[in-house]
């Protein structure tokens, strides 16, 4: 009897032991629209602030198969649709990145991820979706009754699942809450634009409509005190907005700190590791009260200690308009100034004029002037130029050459020397005086 008691609790044993080993995520399938090599960003809060991703690269039938490593359930960014993917699904996944509703998910973890094809996007307003519910000028009444209709579709089709965890339910049904609430607090700027207002209305109109739907936004951000929906994106657009609901007595610290390290990141990757940032950096590391949020920020600044004046310029390949590839040590020699863009971003476009002016202006000189294109459709970016003549020379790459840069945005400018090293790796944008006055002090 001894024996067998010993046995059973042995079994017991192995068996925890091996439900605690299965920390991976396999993931296969075929992604459509898709680059060759790109990265599928994780959703946890410290991973968001850090960018982690996972690296996918397709084969030549736009194939992937790969093992990642996930101790937690979380929620990644692949393209346009978003996974939740707990530790040991098994996952055959197809992707379209022109349409999130075109994916289909079969095996271990399919339910969620089903679920989430839907999913509004925050930076679209959520259920404005881009402000296409707002044509024919529906009054503030009919907004409100067409969003709380989909508020109320969406807990349905939730209530529906059969195969997800608790963590799950909840997230999601704080995300059908916090895109609500982003959609009444995205309401005023949409509709102004799409109503032509002339400038001088549209406080008045901003003003008359944050009034109106101030208890319905307080209603729907009620949920915003637990720290576990820093995990969805849309929380992440509203949690400001939560505090100032709520108040910051009664949301959870971690709340507090994520907010005040990813307001710093946002200036670290616009400004660089400039004095002001590094004294605010000191300051916020005193505040913060969760270790976690400590360890985030050492780990944000250790990324840019290489991107320091004076340091190597991490080298790089890049495609000529001809389809030759070259790398940016070939520039050695050469005072580099470069331009980092995208058809898709109007910034971009608006600053490209100052920076061909300038192009032309130095040509003679020991200068040279390269844009780089990081668009993954390379017929957009030779569409564009074909009908935009340009000074400087014109390259693209994949955004992931630029993993060593600290990348996080478009555009970006930089100032690298003669032998290859960096002058200025978050240089003034083209358009303000600094930029020249920079690259003249170093001709």
């Amino acid at each position: 009897m001894k024996n067998r008691i010993l046995l059973i609790i042995a079994i017991i044993v192995t068996m925890m032991s091996c439900k605690e080993e299965v920390k991976t995520v396999h993931l296969y399938g075929e992604l459509k629209n898709f680059s060759n090599e790109f990265t599928m960003g994780k959703g946890t809060p410290q991973a968001y602030i850090l960018k982690e991703a996972e690296i996918i690269k397709l084969d030549d039938e736009n194939r992937f198969d790969i093992t990642i490593g996930l101790a937690e359930p979380s929620y990644f960014r692949l393209g346009r649709n978003t996974l939740y993917l707990t530790p040991g699904d098994d996952l055959e996944v197809f992707c379209d990145l022109n349409d999130p509703n075109l994916a289909r998910f079969n095996g271990k973890g399919a339910e969620a991820c089903r679920y989430l094809r839907s999913k509004p996007f925050p930076k679209g307003g959520s259920y404005l979706n881009g402000g296409q519910i707002l044509k024919g000028n529906p009054s503030f009444e009919m907004v409100k009754a067409t969003i709380e209709k989909k508020v109320a579709n969406n807990l349905v089709k939730l209530e529906k699942l059969t195969g997800v965890s608790e963590l799950f339910r909840k997230l999601e049904k704080g995300r059908i809450m916090f895109d609500a609430a982003n959609s009444f607090l995205s309401y005023p700027g949409y509709a102004s634009y799409l109503k032509r207002l002339p400038k001088e209305e549209i406080p008045a109109f901003k003003e008359k409509a944050e009034a109106f739907f101030k208890g319905t936004i307080e209603e729907y951000l009620k949920l915003g005190s637990d720290a576990d929906y820093l995990n969805l994106d849309t929380y992440r657009s509203v949690c400001n907005a939560c505090i100032e609901t709520l108040g910051a007595e009664n949301v959870d610290q971690e709340i507090l700190d994520f907010i005040k390290v990813v307001e710093l990141s946002y200036k670290l990757s616009s400004r660089g590791p400039v004095i002001s940032v590094l004294e605010e950096k000191a300051k916020i590391e005193s505040e913060l009260k969760f270790v976690d949020y400590k360890q985030v920020l050492v780990k944000i600044f250790a990324k840019y200690d290489n991107l320091q004046p004076g340091k190597p310029a991490p080298d790089f390949q890049l495609t000529k308009q001809d389809g030759n590839v070259i790398a940016l040590s070939d520039f050695k020699g050469k005072l580099v100034v470069i331009d980092v863009w995208a058809t898709w971003c109007g910034p971009c476009i608006a600053e490209s004029p100052s920076f061909e002016k300038l192009a032309g202006k130095y040509a003679n000189e020991k200068v040279k002037f390269i844009a780089i294109s990081i668009d993954s459709n390379k017929k957009a970016w030779e569409k564009y130029l074909s009908k935009h003549e340009k000074v400087s020379e014109q390259l693209n790459c994949n955004r992931t050459e630029f993993e060593n840069y600290a990348l996080s945005g478009v555009p970006r400018f930089m100032l690298i020397d003669e032998q290859g090293n960096f002058i200025d790796a978050f240089a003034a944008r083209p358009s303000d005086p600094a930029f020249e006055e920079l690259l003249k002090s170093n001709i």
